[in-house]
C-alpha cells in the first residue's frame, strides 16, 4: 500500500471518528422512568370535579373537601433537592440508578393531600383510610410516619432506623425521616371550620402493568358526637389513568442553544 493510500485511508477513518462524535449529543446518555396519573371524573357524579389550577382531582361535600394530587419522582425532586455536598435527601424518591435496569426506579407513589373545611364544626381524614387498588385488583396500605404505628407499612422501618445503623447512613436516614414528619399527612387531626390541612400521603411505586388505580377512602368524617366520636361520616373515590414507562434523555451538543 502506497503511502498517499494509507494517508486516503487515515483521512477517512478521522472523517467517520469525527462524525460520531460530533452527533454524540444526538446519542442517548440517559434513561428516565416516569410515571404520570390523570384524574377520571365518574360520569354523573356531580361532587367531583377537577381543579383548572393544579389539576388535582376533588371530592366536595356540603363544603367539606378533599384534594388529591399525584407527585411524580421530577417534582419531588424540585422539592426536597440535594444538599450543598450533593447528598441526596429526598425521602420520596431514590437517587441511585438500577445498573440492570439502567435507569432510577420508583420507590413510592406519592400523593399530595388537601382537606379543606368550610362549612362543619371540624372534620378528619385518616390516610390509614384511604387504600390504593390497581385495575388488577391489588390493593395498597400507606406508609405511616408516626413512630408506634400499626400500619404494615412504616417509613422508620423502610429506612431501618430502629436497626441500629450507625455513621453517615443513620444520619442521611435521620434526615429523610426529618422531611417525612414535616411533609406527611398525619392520623387524628381534626380539621376545624375555615382551614385547610395538607400532606402526603406515599404507597409502594405501581406495577408496571397497571393501567389504572383507584383511591378509595372509607369514614371521611364529617361530624362528631358530644363525646368526640365520629357521628356522620361518607366514603368515596379518585380513579386515576396511568401513564408509565421509560423514555431517553438525550445530551445536548456543546455549544447549542
Amino acid at each position: 500500500m502506497s503511502m498517499s493510500q494509507r494517508f486516503v485511508q487515515i483521512v477517512l477513518l478521522l472523517v467517520v471518528m469525527g462524525a460520531l462524535f460530533g452527533c454524540a449529543g444526538l446519542i442517548p446518555i440517559e434513561m428516565q422512568y416516569r410515571v404520570d396519573l390523570e384524574p377520571i371524573l365518574p360520569e354523573g357524579r356531580g361532587e367531583y370535579s377537577v381543579d383548572p389550577d393544579d389539576s388535582s382531582a376533588v371530592f366536595s361535600v356540603e363544603g367539606a373537601l378533599i384534594k388529591v394530587k399525584h407527585l411524580p419522582d421530577q417534582i419531588l425532586n424540585e422539592k426536597f433537592p440535594p444538599l450543598w455536598d450533593g447528598k441526596h435527601i429526598n425521602p420520596y424518591a431514590s437517587g441511585e440508578k438500577d445498573p440492570e435496569k439502567g435507569y432510577i426506579p420508583p420507590i413510592f407513589t406519592v400523593f399530595e393531600v388537601a382537606v379543606i373545611n368550610k362549612t362543619y364544626a371540624k372534620i378528619e381524614f385518616d390516610p390509614g383510610h384511604m387504600t390504593m387498588i390497581t385495575d388488577e385488583g391489588k390493593e395498597f396500605t400507606f406508609y405511616d410516619a408516626e413512630r408506634e404505628s400499626a400500619s404494615p407499612n412504616n417509613f422508620r422501618k423502610y429506612y431501618k432506623v430502629e436497626l441500629g445503623i450507625s455513621g453517615n447512613e443513620k444520619q442521611l436516614a435521620l434526615e429523610r425521616m426529618g422531611l417525612v414528619y414535616k411533609t406527611a399527612y398525619h392520623r387524628e387531626r381534626p380539621v376545624f371550620r375555615g382551614v385547610e390541612h395538607t400532606g402526603f400521603v406515599a404507597y409502594d411505586p405501581l406495577p408496571e402493568s397497571a393501567k389504572e388505580i383507584t383511591l378509595r377512602v372509607e369514614d371521611f368524617v364529617l361530624s362528631f358526637d358530644a363525646s368526640g366520636n365520629p357521628e356522620r361520616t361518607t366514603d368515596c373515590e379518585f380513579r386515576f389513568k396511568v401513564n408509565q414507562g421509560t423514555f431517553e434523555i438525550v445530551a445536548p451538543q456543546e455549544g447549542s442553544q
